[in-house]
């Protein structure tokens, strides 16, 4: 018989034989925990059933002494304490089904009824009865009785006894065969060693498969981060052994989720595969291209040791990135983010390059893409930045972020109509801090929900507030695209406006068009829910970035804001006076309300009320004020206004 039929049959042998040996073992394991389980229910059935007999032994002897003592208080008061002992191991024996219950009832029955003849005989000799009638009815009673359960626990040490032997007798089957198949498996086994040499090869390749799916990308086929480790500790070995710089890029997609969202998973990956081939062809023999996860890839060029040369070469992998790229009938085109560091000019191990590598990626990335070599003054200001989110983390929670309102006139009356909430952070050491220097690092770590909460808690308190004096102002709040995506964020407002008492027609929320493109369906359902329940949503910075009609027909919302760059030009600049004319002519023609921001001069305002705008504001109405100076310009202008 050849080897290989040799090996299979003496493995399929052994494997019978282990599998009998393990079939073997389980029944004997299962048959020992099985026998102690019976075992130890016989024998706790035979406690119980031996404690009766004690008990009723027990009353028996005390009436006996009770009436030897012809009923003297001690041996009344020890009979009393005596009876009813039993009951405790009767209700044992009915709740853990101990016996079969027609003798359980038998046994409970007569016991009871012994329990009544004593009680009667105490009662009657208390009264001066002679009682020698009832002793013997008692004597009757208690002998049946012991004699019953006597009887009944020792069918069950029988019971016992015959389950034992026939224990015995199937262990000891279980051991001839257990000792019959031992024998036959080690013959097998030795045939199996045998020929498991010649397996050693089989074996070596699917370890170096192995190896090969724990450091590459199932998807591209490049190296992964496990693999960028190994070379990048590789390669600063070689660098310190034989003075060799290299250059380490890491490349971060920019619009990648916009593929995934827009056109499905399946062409996310296409476009990476795409992008992993591209880097391949862009790079040399002895570079080494990794795809770290997602979206970002990494590139180790001895080729290009220098730091100007590795910028250089990030140039032109861009290049060759920013080709327009086919998915499913489709050019598109895409974005990347890459940072440069250098052995050992920016690090002297792999950890401190990757460090440094993206530090400089995401300083890339913050300047829209683009190539960009490590720095040391990228790491300070991204110390300042982590330092300021841990400030702006603790300053939300003591309370530091205040509320300034721009108001807003009514064109052709100059009255005011309302106010823009414009958060600022009362830094206790930096002062008063503006939007842009921590709202961007917000929108980054995730604290702009709470920004948002805050800003919303102390607009709808100031709304309520100047509705008591008389000043019933609508309020619009800047509202972050995170929020629009949140199925409970319509829930939320509610329950503020709820909590202030406000009505929800005083509340406008300012979103951008880019924020309901990142997700239009789920953004559209988030602002229908808002509507319904009557809050205004007013579409912030319109003429710039993604305007589009179709934008205005699927939200709808209930106002635009012309966007400042239009407005503050437009005395000077025809183009932007036609822009702002066509935006006012659009919003009116689809009965929206039309609001310009950026006002500056007073022919602006004159312009925008020849145009038709219903509201305007700027510096030339008033510059942003806390809600104390808002409050009392309305009081002293005697601008108080009241909607139906």
């Amino acid at each position: 018989m050849e080897a290989p039929a040799t090996a299979r049959s003496a493995i399929a042998g052994t494997a019978v034989g282990i599998v009998i040996l393990a079939i073997s073992a389980t029944m004997a394991s299962s048959g020992t925990v099985d026998t102690t389980d019976e075992v130890r229910r016989v024998q706790t059935v035979t406690q119980k059933l031996n404690g009766i007999s004690v008990q009723i032994n027990a009353e028996d002897a005390a009436l006996r002494q009770y009436l030897t003592t012809k009923g003297t208080e001690y041996r009344r008061a020890h009979l009393a304490e005596t009876l009813g002992g039993a009951r405790a191991n009767l209700d044992w024996l009915e709740e853990n089904n101990g016996i079969d219950r027609a003798e359980l009832d038998a046994i409970r029955g007569s016991y009871e009824n012994y329990n009544r003849i004593v009680l009667d005989i105490m009662s009657h000799a208390e009264s001066g009865v002679v009682v020698q009638g009832y002793d013997d009815l008692a004597s009757m009673t208690f002998a049946p009785l012991r004699d019953n359960v006597l009887r009944i626990g020792d069918i069950h040490q029988r019971e016992l006894t015959e389950y034992l032997q026939e224990v015995n007798r199937r262990a000891d089957v279980l051991q001839g065969i257990a000792v019959a198949t031992v024998g036959i498996v080690v013959a097998l086994f030795a045939v199996c060693a045998s020929v498991l040499v010649g397996y050693q090869r089989r074996a070596e390749r699917q370890a170096a498969s192995r190896l090969h799916e724990a450091t590459h990308d199932p998807l591209t086929g490049l190296g992964n981060r496990a693999k960028l480790h190994h070379e990048l500790d590789a390669a600063v070995r070689l660098g310190q052994a034989a003075d060799e710089p290299f250059s380490l890029l890491l490349i971060d997609l920019d619009r990648f989720k916009e593929v995934n969202d827009t056109l499905g998973h399946h062409a996310g990956d296409e476009l990476l595969v795409e992008v992993a081939q591209r880097l391949n062809q862009a790079c040399r023999a002895d570079d080494v291209v990794v795809r770290l996860g997602g979206d970002e890839f990494a590139l180790i060029l001895p080729t290009a040791p220098d730091h100007p040369e590795a910028v250089a070469a990030g140039e032109r992998i861009l290049a060759d990135l920013r080709r327009p790229i086919r998915l499913g009938g489709l050019l598109v085109d895409i974005d990347a983010s890459i940072g440069v560091a250098s052995y050992p000019r920016d690090g002297h191990d792999g950890a401190e390059l990757l460090q440094h590598a993206d530090v400089a990626m995401y300083a890339a990335k913050r300047r829209h893409g683009g190539v960009t070599g490590y720095d040391p003054s990228l790491d300070g200001g991204d110390t300042s930045r982590l330092t300021l989110q841990s400030e702006l983390r603790q300053g939300i929670g003591r309370g530091e972020l205040v509320v300034f309102y721009q108001p807003k006139v009514d064109v052709s009356t100059r009255l005011p109509c309302g106010a823009e909430a414009l958060v600022r952070w009362q830094h206790p050491v930096r002062g008063l801090l503006g939007p842009d220097t921590f709202i961007p690092l917000a929108e980054d770590s995730g604290l702009i929900d709470l920004v948002t909460a805050a800003v919303l808690d102390q607009a709808l308190a100031q709304i309520s507030e100047w509705t008591g004096l008389g000043h019933e102002l609508p309020v619009s709040v800047n509202i972050p695209a995170r929020s629009l995506t949140d199925d409970a964020f319509p829930a939320v407002i509610a329950e503020a406006l709820a909590r202030h008492g406000v009505p929800p027609r005083l509340l406008t929320l300012e979103i951008t068009e880019s924020a309901v493109i990142a997700d239009l369906s789920r953004a559209g359902k988030v602002l229908a829910r808002l509507r319904e329940q009557g809050v205004n949503i007013s579409i912030d910075d319109f003429g710039t970035g993604y305007s589009s009609i179709a934008h205005l027909r699927d939200m709808p919302p209930h106002e635009l804001k012309i966007d400042r760059s239009f407005v503050m030009r437009m005395c000077e600049n025809t183009r932007d006076e036609t822009i702002v004319r066509a935006v006012v002519d659009l919003a009116r023609n689809l009965r929206l309300r039309v609001v310009a921001e950026g006002v500056e001069t007073e022919s602006a305002l004159r312009t925008l009320g020849e145009l038709g705008c219903h509201e305007a504001q700027g510096y030339h109405i008033s510059r942003p004020l806390p809600a104390a100076e808002l409050t009392a310009w309305l009081a002293g202008s005697a601008m108080a206004i009241t909607r139906a």
